[in-house]
């Protein structure tokens, strides 16, 4: 097997730790990229190397940022596993859609899995996931798939969802800078993958903001937030769908 590389737009990191998760299961030379920044160039890749992709669920699609940088990256038959993490509700057309974006680079997907995750808005869904029950169930998904594509497997497992994808129903994210403690580090601004913030982080431009939170999680002052209305709304809009402990998905 040649190279070994964990593809993932994660802006608060859990994507990102699902797929080094996956690849610790994998034999081979291991290599990161991560799509929160823009490739500044292609990247091609070889047909004995293999790819792990990993990204949230937005809304049951995958981010449309993500989709876009995916577009700099080229495959040669080269070998794939998706994965998408999603918040404790579905994840609905968002892993056929990722599985979909891929092979058209010239990607082979042979597996791919669902995990649920920790709501980034809403956290008391989820929370604390993946924990030790998921590792566990993630890591002898990867063993599993080691198997398949040591065996010569190339087949692409049926996966759920729908051609077209649901319609993308994002809205705009309010978030709040509290100035008396936010220090204009600049770090949220740095961090922001896709640009909607002024250099000294006192601005979001909700237009282009994708409500990825990272720039709440990340800021070393706790300075930034949302509306507790905001998340109440949500929690009583979709609190229902979210509740219970709901199952990780694989698919080989």
């Amino acid at each position: 097997m040649g190279t070994i590389c964990c593809v993932s737009f994660s802006p608060t990191g859990t994507s990102k730790n699902v797929a080094c998760q996956i690849a610790r299961e994998l034999e081979g030379e291991k290599t990161t990229v991560d799509l929160c920044e823009a490739p500044a160039k292609d990247i091609q890749f070889g047909r004995n190397d293999l790819c792990i992709f990993s990204v949230p669920c937005y809304g049951g699609r995958i981010p449309q940022t993500a989709a876009a940088r995916l577009s700099r990256l080229h495959g040669d038959a080269t070998a794939a596993i998706v994965c998408v993490t999603f918040g404790n509700r579905a994840f609905e057309d968002a892993l056929l859609e990722l599985a979909d974006t891929v092979e058209a680079q010239g990607f082979a997907v042979f597996a791919g899995a669902a995990v649920a995750a920790e709501h980034t808005i809403m956290h008391i869904f989820g929370q604390g996931r993946p924990d030790a029950a998921d590792r566990e169930e993630i890591a002898a998904f990867a063993r599993q798939a080691a198997r398949k594509h040591c065996a010569g497997d190339s087949v692409r497992p049926a996966l759920p969802g729908n051609r077209p994808y649901r319609a993308w129903h994002g809205g705009s994210t309010p978030i709040l800078v509290k100035e008396a403690t936010c220090n204009h580090c600049g770090l949220c601004a740095q961090r922001c993958p896709v640009d909607a913030i002024s250099p000294d982080g006192s601005r979001t431009d909700a237009g282009q903001c994708i409500g990825c939170m990272r720039c709440i999680q990340q800021c070393p002052t706790a300075s930034r937030s949302l509306p507790a209305e905001h998340v109440a709304a949500l929690i009583a809009r979709l609190g229902p769908a979210c509740e219970g402990r709901k199952a990780n998905a694989f698919y080989l």
